[in-house]
Formats: structure tokens, sequence, C-alpha cells
């Protein structure tokens, strides 16, 4: 492994350390700027679901005390060029915990999953493209329910290989660390600062046969400007391990990554919010065509409480300006348990 990682690590030793300065330095807080937050959606792009997909974290999100969550996401891919084409769907589910020491500092611990397999939306989504009159891009030139990425000669069209989609499959182990540095003030945003490490238990094979740690840090923001109406952002960093050049196959990937989200929010009442997301990111696949662009993703949904200690979020998934390295269509479910 490069000096890279080892500086990275430094860092997050320090932040923890300045953190813990303040971990028992109990506070109140009116809350102003966190509304119900945001839809916790990372991203479903193709390239980025190889390894670490930085979390998405504003202020409020960690609470005081214990806290349990799961997520799962579900995206459908097609993507089609002269010398590949994708076709499959992925599960990214995610099961973890958190505890709030204070309203300012918080740790959690979550494993994730990313299982690849055959296009059970395939049908719907045809349907729905002939419904409205959009183009299947020669989706309905190919079987339904297929999980493989096809490799072609661009000058002849002839099929090179073909390999499963089951070859991506990706789970892994994350530390994360949160701290609020501002969170109560009327004027300025309520900001966070967070630092993740990801330690991968299965790598993706078509990418490489080495398991790594990836690091990754973020800044959120979150703003109250009317009693019902909310801003959030986030400006994220990923920097991955070094794959291992004796053993890598098919994808040569990039060692970094940068992340931008941006979400409005509208409480209908105290219990329930609609959401927009904007969600973009660098790409991380070098010299493929459609895959070494950038990700644009969209996120329209509700979050909304059941009971007084649970909170559940509702979203489609869709993919704006470059179709290739994005989903074509996805759906989530969040859910959120105060301990």
């Amino acid at each position: 492994m490069k000096q890279q990682v080892p500086s990275i690590a430094r860092f997050i030793v320090f932040f923890l350390a300045m953190a813990a300065s303040a971990a028992f330095g109990a506070e109140n807080s009116q809350k102003l700027n966190y509304g119900m937050g945001i839809l916790n959606i990372r991203s479903q792009s193709v390239g980025q679901s190889f390894r670490l997909t930085l979390p998405l974290l504003v202020p409020g999100d960690i609470k005081p005390g214990w806290q349990t969550f799961a997520q799962a996401t579900w995206t459908n891919v097609w993507a089609q060029e002269k010398n590949y084409l994708l076709d499959y769907e992925m599960l990214d589910s995610s099961l973890g915990f958190s505890y709030g020491f204070n309203q300012r500092l918080g740790m959690s611990v979550v494993v994730d999953s990313r299982s690849y397999f055959g296009g059970e939306m395939d049908g719907f989504i045809q349907g729905f493209h002939d419904l409205l009159g959009i183009g299947q891009n020669n989706r309905n030139n190919y079987p339904k329910g297929r999980a493989v990425i096809s490799e072609f000669d661009p000058a002849t069209g002839a099929l090179i290989g073909q390999n499963s989609a089951h070859d991506l499959n990706n789970s892994g182990l994350n530390l994360l660390v949160n701290y609020n540095f501002i969170h109560d003030n009327r004027v300025l945003p309520a900001v966070n600062l967070y630092c993740v490490a990801r330690y991968a238990f299965e790598s993706a094979d078509i990418v490489t046969q080495e398991d790594g740690l990836d690091l990754g840090a973020g800044i959120g923001l979150a703003k109250r400007w009317t009693p019902n109406f909310y801003t959030y952002g986030i400006a994220g960093y990923t920097l991955y391990d070094d794959q291992d050049e004796t053993q890598k196959t098919a994808i040569e990937l990039k060692r970094n990554q940068f992340t931008g989200l941006f979400a409005i929010s509208y409480t209908l009442s105290p219990d329930t919010a609609i959401l927009a997301q904007y969600l973009y990111s660098t790409s991380v696949v070098e010299t493929i065509r459609g895959l070494d662009e950038p990700s644009h993703e969209v996120h329209l949904g509700l979050k909304f409480r059941v009971g007084k200690r649970s909170v559940i979020d509702l979203s489609i998934i869709e993919n704006i300006i470059t179709m290739d390295n994005s989903p074509d269509f996805g759906v989530h479910l969040g859910w959120r348990l105060d301990l």
C-alpha cells in the first residue's frame, strides 16, 4: 500500500482524539436546522459500487444514545456501448448501529453487502418506456432476467467474452465517526464532519482478488429556511486502496473520487417530509467509454415517523444526463429505530 493511505489513517486517529475531548461535554440543542434529514441513499453508480461508496451524513443523523438502522436499495442497470453491455440488477443492503455521545460526537458500525442478479424489473421498465414513448436502447432485443457483463469487438460487433454479474458481489465492514461543529445557530447552517473506513470482506472478482481498506471523509450542511422548508448539502472525498497489479482482471480503477449531494425537504407535518435530492459522483473507472463519465442520480421520496422512535424512508431513483454509469431505475427502503 502506498503512503497516502497511512497518512489518511493518521488523520482519522487525530480526528478521533480531537472529537473525544468533547465526548462527555453534553449540551442541549434546539435542533434548529436538522429537520427530518435526508434520504440516506449512497451512490448506485456502476463503477462506484465495486468498493467503498461514501455514506451520506448530515447533522442530526446520529442522535444522542443508541440507534439501529437497515437499508435496502434495488436498482436495474442497462448500459450498452459498442464494446460492452451491462445487463443486471443489484441489491445494496446494509445493517448498522450508531451511538451518539451527545449532540456533537457520534459513531456507527455498518455491514454492507451488494448482490447482483437477473433483471426482475426488465418487464416493468420496458412497459413503462413503451407507455411514455421512450426508446428501449435495444433492451427489447435481449431476453429478460439476465445478469451478464458482455464484451464486444467494437469494429465487428462480435461477442468476445461474457462474465456473470455475480462476479461483482462485494461486502464490507464500515466504521464511521461524526462530529457536529455547528448545530443550533439561527443564522449559520448546521455543519458536520465525518470520516469512514471500510474493510472489504468480499471484493468484486472482476476488479481485483485482494481485500483492502478504503477511506473517506465528508462535510455536511443542514439549514432551515422556513418552519417547513429545509436544504441539505454534502461534499465528500474517497481514497481507495491500491489494486493488486498481479490479480487485476478486467477493469482499471482510479484511486480517488469526489461526491456531492444537494437535497430539498418540505415537512408536511411534524412526522412526514417529502424530499428531492441530486447526487453527483465523479467516475472511478479508467478509459471505458460511458463508465468513465460522472454519474448523476435523482432521488424522490418520503420520510415518515412510525410511532415515537422509528423513521422509514421510501424513495425512487432515476438517472439523468449520463446513462451508462448510473442505474436505469431503482427503489429504496430505509428504517431507523432509536433504542
